[in-house]
């Protein structure tokens, strides 16, 4: 059997390991189920086709959403201004769903375990297959392109990277029913495709090219842009001539060309014919508030935030971006089209105002790109691995060689252990993710809600005190805790927080401080139920004050310790701002909710001398 052909079988079963037994979502519930969040608005379509015949008004996803809690609102669909329901995301994904629901349509319609409503066992299970299948197909796919280009073992390895090394395994094996599986699956037969049409034009390949391009934007409108592939593969523009005889070549085949983009729109039109069925109107953009930053693209934080940056947490993909060199030197036939779009992808990609792309493994907008870059991935590969760096000398080209092996094992590492921590581990926390809790977590195992603390604020006086000051304190002994339905902590009064009573007083005081000097606010806390969402977490709260205008300020979200200790003391220290202050103010904030308050006792305000 070829190394390539092993590798293939190896990521199979690697992805349908970890699919079927570390978490297979369709045994979740709730947010968790495959079909939920995004999923459930790509996939909203079918059942108000096929099962509810309700494409206008969507009736049935209020009933839903009750039942099955697939997301906490309805924002799948919005009100347009006709009265009707549009759905927010384009309908690609669920025509690529489409014959999986099928099935567990007929299975859910035959067996009475299961209500044949679009959303029970069957349907999860069978997108979650259906999924699966995809990403099968996708690597297959990709295997067969790369082995044009390279040598077996760069073959393999190419794609042993790619699943082990970068969070296509997230959105392979576990939330493999997001667009990203599909449309890498697309990327991937659309370069084949290209491939061969550039070794032989017929129709059928040029047709299958246009039908890929549609799909592809019918899923991701941005995804058009995969028209620079087939446009610019094998172009060597280096070369004299090589415009002209893409021109001539074109001219030769330009029916086919032609019959290409008629398939691309005639796949397209399938998301204007719904919308003119259900608004009346040809074009609706069904992104409402979110749109593009074309003039100031969100690189730098895309690429390196620690809240969702693309190297950070896929740190593998350096040598995609580096092989570039490799791939110039060794297929530079492939370089252009390669280049060009994989340049302009990223600047659509971090152009979009969302830049983080919501609930994401890192930067899950790149995943579908990776069948794009595993091209130069594989030239960078070969670069170092078969055909070396440098050529002075065994013993030194053999250090390279292991210097970047061990950098790869370190980075697939790093990628299993992310995707462990965003679903079983419960360390990487989406959307919140910040560099000091990154790195106070890094390869940990344990759950410390003391480290969750780093997401609000990054000032932390981790030494012991020479010795402090006391510039304030208070046992709110005059304060009533009864309307919280709570004892006092201490003594015979507490301060009650709840739904009427959100914010606390006050507690300010006038002091100068020199700059750079620790304060330190620590108070007794005790909730009787816990809260889950991190926006209505009650706050404490130390900023500074300068002829009354505030120059800093530092919070700590309480129920972050408070979910797992419900009586505790919390504390906050901050450091005086480099411009001084003359007034320091401790305040509280229920955090807007309306579930049961809590109590606070002992507030002290110190200084700390190091």
């Amino acid at each position: 059997m070829r190394p390539a052909t092993i590798a293939l079988l190896l990521c199979y079963c690697f992805i349908a390991a970890v699919h079927f037994f570390y978490y297979p979502k369709w045994q979740q519930d709730g947010a968790e189920a495959t079909i939920s969040y995004d999923v459930s608005g790509y996939y909203m379509y079918l059942p108000a086709a096929f099962i509810y015949d309700d494409l206008k008004e969507v009736k049935f996803l209020d009933e839903v959403i009750e039942q099955y809690r697939p997301t906490a609102d309805p924002y799948q669909v919005f009100t347009h201004e006709s009265g009707n329901k549009v759905m927010k995301y384009s309908i690609g994904q669920a025509v690529m769903y489409t014959p999986f629901f099928m099935v567990a349509h007929a299975w859910a319609s035959v067996n009475e375990a299961y209500p044949a409503d679009g959303f029970s066992l069957p349907y999860q299970f069978m997108i979650s297959m259906g999924s699966l299948l995809v990403s099968f197909l996708g690597l297959f796919w990709l295997m067969t392109l790369l082995r044009q280009y390279f040598r077996e073992g760069v073959v393999a390895l190419t794609l042993i990277l790619i699943v082990f090394g970068t969070n296509y395994l997230n959105y392979s094996a576990i939330d493999g029913a997001m667009t990203h599986n599909n449309v890498f699956t697309l990327y991937a037969l659309l370069l084949l495709t290209t491939h061969r049409f550039y070794v032989r034009a017929t129709w059928p390949k040029a047709l299958l090219i246009g039908a890929c391009i549609g799909l592809m934007a019918l899923t991701r409108p941005t995804e058009i842009i995969a028209a620079l592939i087939p446009l610019l593969w094998g172009l060597e523009l280096g070369r004299k001539g090589a415009i002209r005889e893409r021109l001539a070549f074109f001219g030769t085949h330009w029916q086919k060309l032609a019959a290409a983009a008629i398939v691309t729109l005639l796949v397209g039109s399938i998301q204007l014919l719904y919308w003119k069925y259900v608004s009346g109107d040809w074009l609706v953009y069904s992104y409402q508030d979110q749109g593009f930053d074309w003039l100031s693209p969100h690189l730098n934080e895309g690429m390196f935030s620690y809240k969702a940056g693309w190297l950070i947490y896929t740190p593998l993909m350096v040598f995609g971006l580096i092989g570039f060199w490799s791939l110039l030197r060794q297929k530079s036939s492939l370089f252009p089209a390669i280049f060009f779009h994989a340049l302009l992808f990223i600047y659509v990609a971090f152009s979009w105002s969302v830049w983080w792309y919501g609930g994401s493994l890192g930067q899950r907008t790149m995943v579908q790109e990776y069948a794009v870059l595993a091209l130069p991935l594989a030239a960078f590969l070969q670069w170092v691995f078969w055909a070396g760096p440098l050529v002075q000398g065994k013993v030194k080209r053999q250090w390279w060689q292991f210097a970047i092996a061990g950098i790869i094992g370190l980075f697939i590492w790093h990628n299993l252990y992310f995707t462990h921590q965003a679903h079983r581990g419960g360390l990487y926390l989406t959307e919140q993710m910040n560099n000091a809790y990154f790195w106070r977590t890094l390869y940990k195992f344990e759950r410390d809600p003391e480290d969750q603390l780093r997401l609000d604020t990054r000032e932390f006086y981790t030494a012991t005190p020479a010795k402090t000051e006391t510039l304030f304190s208070t046992g709110f002994e005059d304060k009533s805790t009864a309307s919280c339905n709570m004892d006092p902590i201490a003594g015979v009064g507490s301060l009650c927080l709840k739904a009427q009573n959100q914010n606390s007083p006050e507690f300010i005081i006038d002091i100068d401080l020199p700059p750079r000097t620790w304060l330190r606010a620590r108070v007794q806390a005790k909730i009787n139920a816990p809260r889950g969402n991190r926006d209505n977490h009650a706050q404490m709260i130390l900023s500074y004050r300068k002829d009354g205008v505030e120059v800093k300020k530092r919070l700590i979200r309480m129920h972050r310790l408070l979910n797992h200790d419900w009586r505790r003391e919390l504390q906050i220290d901050s450091k005086v701002p480099d411009a001084g202050a003359d007034q320091v103010v401790v305040s509280f904030w229920n955090g807007g909710s309306s579930q049961p308050g809590m109590v606070l006792d002992d507030l002290v305000i110190e200084r700390i001398f190091e």
